[in-house]
């Protein structure tokens, strides 16, 4: 299953009206066209400008059920020409690079957003209030969503994703060396993805996949998929495991109850035995430390990063979908909260983040020292290394009492910011319902167990792809 077209699933990143269909690149209404005349639209726009190669359909396995699920569709032979000025500006390689995670002290690039995890989770405490959500069960806080961009709009999910798994990976704390393996000697991106492909089937990684794509991926835009994700973050020493899901004609069941059990531990009657698991099974929604999934169907790809079961025991779930556009309300709401929690985390991946980039750290520094020297007598900052986030704005003591009167209604007008947000319009863009699932019989799932790294040995035992068959 490749990613590069765009379906029905699919909301549009020109979405800049709630209640539209517009074109990314025209802007034109396509509300009122079916879905397969949305498709023609865009193969018009691109038919002409991708040279990309798609990968025949799916081949005989070997070992557990092979991993290798293509898609092709043929470009539009349509002789429309795309607006002038669409494809003139050529990106430079360094901006198809771009990579960030949630430890760095810069500031996230514009197709970043972080924090999204607390906005939803708000939303979804909103939603269990009226009686619409039961519970929930959300992935690790710190994940980032990473939407694509206009060069790589119609082949990149792959990579996105890919992008948003290592963001991921490389903050997470219960496998700090994931870290120095995905930032060295290539650093997550794009087109860095693309030659560590390369560089891993010239080490007799996916022999057939290498076939598949001619040996040649760099600078191509050329679709990937979660098979070849895999084999990415195999030959980096990062373990991850694909499961199939081959038949799902008679429904969804068996898909969606395997993310339910994921997020959830799957036993909604597991009886805690501490406090601090009693505390956390009595909460409507629940952020877990499970590291996102990428789930991956014919022609798309996205990630999950959690579910809901809602009153009539239906199970949603929560995607970071990187071919939607986040609200600039919403990802507004997901800054806030990133800036409140601890940047300078104690944690082993922020240590090894530190060492392995000396110059970013000494350059953050910089600018810290450039500030005036905090008076004694006022409370500790949140980002500090001693401070602990509670979830709420703390208001830094002041001798001035004009100071505070000034200070305190700003820190209260950001803290009411994600108040301010509709739970409905917060969860339409993360949310999918079963029902939509149901267009689909075959879907493949690539989760990350956090266990060791692998050792030389493993990493040969995994150079042919495989993946454990579920339905």
């Amino acid at each position: 299953m490749k990613g590069g077209y765009v379906d029905d699933d699919i909301q549009f990143l020109a979405h800049d009206h709630p209640n539209k269909t517009l074109c990314q690149i025209c802007s034109c209404d396509l509300t009122s066209l079916s879905v397969h005349n949305r498709q023609v639209h865009y193969d018009q726009h691109f038919s002409q400008q991708s040279s990309g190669s798609a990968r025949p359909k799916p081949h005989t396995a070997v070992g557990k059920d092979q991993a290798r699920n293509a898609s092709s569709k043929p470009p539009s032979k349509s002789g429309f020409k795309p607006p002038s000025g669409i494809f003139s500006r050529t990106v430079p390689a360094e901006e198809q690079n771009i990579f960030w995670h949630a430890s760095q002290a810069s500031s996230p690039p514009r197709n970043f957003s972080p924090g999204l995890i607390p906005v939803l989770k708000k939303a979804l405490t909103r939603s269990h209030e009226k009686g619409v959500t039961q519970k929930a069960w959300l992935a690790f806080e710190r994940a980032v969503h990473v939407q694509g961009e206009a060069w790589d709009r119609s082949w990149g999910c792959g990579y996105r994703n890919y992008l948003m798994a290592c963001a991921a990976l490389m903050d997470q704390q219960v496998q700090p060396m994931y870290f120095p393996l995905l930032d060295a000697p290539l650093a997550p991106g794009v087109r860095n993805l693309q030659k560590t492909l390369e560089e891993a089937w010239q080490k007799g990684y996916d022999e057939e996949g290498a076939e598949q794509l001619q040996h040649r991926l760099v600078d191509t835009k050329k679709w990937i998929g979660t098979a070849d994700i895999y084999v990415a973050f195999t030959y980096r020493g990062v373990p991850a495991q694909l499961v199939d899901f081959n038949d799902l004609r008679n429904g969804v069941d068996p898909l969606v109850q395997w993310i339910y059990n994921y997020f959830s531990g799957g036993d909604p009657h597991h009886k805690t035995t501490t406090v601090g698991e009693a505390l956390r099974g009595a909460r409507a929604v629940v952020v877990t430390d499970k590291l996102p999934i990428i789930l991956q169907h014919e022609g798309h790809s996205r990630t999950i990063v959690g579910c809901e079961r809602v009153k009539n025991g239906e199970i949603n779930l929560l995607t970071f979908d990187p071919a939607k556009r986040i609200l600039p309300s919403i990802r507004e709401a997901g800054l806030h909260y990133h800036g409140q929690a601890p940047q300078a985390q104690s944690g082993p991946s922020k240590v090894i983040h530190k060492v392995m980039h000396p110059v970013e750290t000494i350059k953050s520094k910089k600018r810290k020292s450039l500030e005036p020297p905090p008076d004694s007598s006022k409370r500790q900052r949140p980002s500090d290394p001693g401070a602990r986030s509670t979830g709420e704005v703390i208001v830094i003591g002041s001798d001035s009492e004009e100071e505070k009167e000034t200070s305190a209604p700003a820190s209260r007008a950001k803290a009411t910011q994600s108040d301010e947000l509709n739970p409905n319009d917060v969860l339409k863009v993360f949310r999918i319902q079963p029902k939509s699932l149901k267009k689909k019989d075959k879907y493949q799932i690539l989760y990350f167990p956090l266990s060791d790294p692998l050792t030389e040995q493993e990493k040969r035992r995994r150079r042919i792809v495989t993946s454990e068959k579920v339905a």
